[in-house]
């Protein structure tokens, strides 16, 4: 840790939490001297919050307090309060997760390192369709622009989710859930602008068709401004459109069907040494169905299809990609000790590529994989209500390395209903993706011979609600890595291997009946190395050096009166010095005032220590540009 900016740190730290407790006093004392408007939103207690269920651990409902990994959940609310305006911004509440911005469009975000432009070592899924490219095995998270407000939650599992969810969930799974039509009823319109968010808008109208359905319709836009560059001329700025419905069906007591779609469009531009100012177009659309029939109390089934069309275009490549899944899941209690999750699943993606870069090219140009999985995982209570084992696994069948199997093992303790303590043992692997298998370069095959990427976890990690005021969630961890892509001369090689390890700290502390304080704490050490025989271009320390040791997030949360709140999020990310990126912290500030029920006004400030600051890219020859300061205005209606 640089002592400079620790003293920085500290220093800032000191005013944060006191001017907090001051503003939390004096608007107190002034919410007594005025009446204020009626306003009914919803906080829950903090065992409450102990309580709220996760799906994406286990593949069914389950309180999140005994969960036996590393989760942490982001509610609806959580996103509301905190003002971002993106789903990576959101992310950065969620310890172990690295969130760092690219350019005013672009985005890397990874959990427990290895994070870039193109990370490649998690799985994200939106209402169960993964939104991972084949193609680099990473996200364009530019395009995933879901209206905030119709997400009920975020689930991030920080560590390997292979056992459940395949290949690719190497270092964790960001499960991103929308809201069912009937909590989405009426209408909703927000409009806002401001200096780096240039314009955003979104109107979403939910109604019955039927006594027992209920639908949604929604469209939203948004345009953002060029971020800061030294060099001048940045041209990143970003504008998108979206529009989509879904729609929900509680046929009879046992049956449930959904039915959900999307469409996009947009420029996310940018400029680089290499291939000059481009607009890069953004355009596609998914359809979703699932049914879900529940056999008794103890059983049910489900199946869900999708397909997913995406089209990405820049100068030196442009991709054209189909996807078709279909999953089957039966889950089922065997006795009251004993709860069984069983699937199978197939995936078929086919893709147009078209390369303009000489002498590379990627051959075939177009090809079809399919994929076919199954997947089993038992919970068996050894001692009831008190110890739980845990035991999965996973088998897949690819077109680039055949058959592979991603195994766990879980065990759950918890001495009473305030606490949890939990251990596991898990493998998980990438497999090559479509552009490392083919891509060919002065007639050489760049990738041939290339095998998976896997890691052996160990984690252990305990939760407690100390008091009723006070949560926390502290998780250790510790990855061994084989085979790891390395460029050999202009060669694919497995010849990286090493480990991580760390720690990661969430906390919450209801100080007073309106005043709420988060805090998200990531260390984060990375130990790699390279075989005898490499010649590697990217060394294990560019990797080490790109990635953070520690990083934290503080919130503060208070409600002002009834119809005022303020809220404050303090980031402190520590140096990357491969990237020429020095240690920043940022503080981001809203506030919001309900002149009636449902009617919100939003002013937010973001970035206010300085007025730009790298992130992740190099700030070299107009590549990758600096985050800015900024502000916006933002009216929400609900009818």
């Amino acid at each position: 840790m640089p002592h400079a900016s620790f003293q920085r740190w500290i220093r800032i730290l000191g005013l944060f939490v006191p001017l907090s407790y001051v503003a939390c006093i004096l608007t107190v004392s002034y919410a007594h001297a005025i009446e204020v408007a009626a306003l009914d939103i919803k906080r829950l207690t903090l065992e409450e919050l102990a309580e709220v269920e996760v799906y994406s651990a286990s593949r069914r409902l389950e309180s999140a307090q005994g969960v036996p990994s590393a989760t942490f959940v982001l509610t609806n609310e959580d996103i509301r309060r905190s003002r971002v305006r993106s789903i990576p911004e959101a992310l950065r509440l969620v310890p172990g997760v690295q969130v760092a911005r690219v350019d005013a469009n672009k985005w890397a975000v990874s959990i427990r390192g290895f994070n870039a432009r193109s990370a490649n070592k998690l799985l994200v899924l939106i209402d169960g369709r993964s939104v991972y490219d084949p193609l680099f095995s990473g996200v364009f998270w530019e395009s995933q622009d879901v209206v905030l407000a119709d997400i009920d939650r975020i689930e991030v599992i920080r560590g390997p989710g292979g056992a459940l969810w395949g290949a690719n969930a190497v270092n964790g799974v960001i499960n991103i859930i929308t809201k069912h039509a009937r909590d989405t009823q009426g209408g909703l319109v927000s409009i806002g602008a401001g200096t780096e968010e240039r314009a955003f808008g979104t109107a979403r109208f939910g109604w019955k068709p039927g006594e027992t359905q209920h639908a949604r319709i929604y469209a939203r836009s948004f345009e953002r401004d060029t971020g800061f560059s030294p060099t001048g001329n940045p041209h990143d700025e970003t504008h998108m459109n979206r529009g989509g419905f879904r729609w929900d069906w509680n046929a009879g007591a046992r049956d449930a069907l959904r039915i959900s779609g999307d469409l996009y469009n947009g420029e996310a531009s940018q400029r680089d040494s290499a291939t000059g100012t481009q607009d890069i177009d953004h355009q596609g659309g998914n359809l979703i169905t699932s049914w879900t029939r529940r056999l008794s109390d103890n059983e049910n089934l489900s199946l869900q299809f999708y397909y997913d069309r995406m089209e990405f275009g820049q100068q030196t490549i442009a991709e054209k990609r189909d996807t078709y899944d279909l999953e089957f899941q039966h889950n089922l209690t065997l006795g009251a000790d004993n709860q069984l999750v069983w699937g199978l699943g197939y995936r078929n993606t086919r893709d147009r590529l078209d390369v303009n870069a000489p002498p590379t090219t990627i051959e075939p140009a177009r090809r079809s994989d399919g994929t076919t999985v199954a997947f089993v995982q038992d919970t068996v209570a050894l001692v009831p209500q008190t110890l739980h084992l845990t035991l999965g696994t996973k088998f897949e069948h690819n077109e680039y390395s055949n058959n592979e199997w991603q195994p766990n093992i879980r065990l759950a303790w918890a001495p009473n209903a305030q606490q949890t303590w939990w251990a596991s043992v898990s493998r998980a692997v990438r497999v090559p993706s479509r552009l490392e298998a083919d891509i060919v370069s002065s007639g050489v095959r760049v990738g041939e011979g290339i095998s998976t990427e896997y890691v052996y976890a160990y984690e252990i990690g305990h939760r407690r609600l100390l008091t009723p005021d006070f949560w926390y969630d502290v998780t250790a961890f510790h990855n061994e890595y084989r085979n790891l892509l390395t460029v050999e001369a202009g060669r694919f090689k497995n010849l990286m291997n090493g480990h991580t390890q760390g720690v990661e700290l969430a906390t919450r502390w209801q100080a007073t009946s309106t005043w709420r304080l988060d805090l998200a704490y990531t260390y984060l050490k990375m130990d790699l190395d390279v075989e005898a025989s490499s010649v590697a271009v990217t060394t294990p320390a560019t990797t080490e050096r790109s990635n953070p040791h520690y990083y934290f997030t503080i919130r503060s949360a208070l409600d002002i009166t009834r119809n005022l709140q303020f809220d404050a999020i303090l980031r402190a990310v520590d140096d990357l010095p491969q990237l020429n990126v020095p240690a920043y912290t940022a503080l981001d500030l809203g506030l919001a005032w309900f002149p009636v029920p449902d009617l919100e006004l939003v002013l937010a400030a973001q970035n206010l220590l300085d007025s730009h600051h790298p992130e992740q890219a190099v700030v070299a020859n107009g590549i990758g540009t600096e985050v800015q300061r900024g502000y916006y205005l933002q009216a929400r209606w609900r009818f």
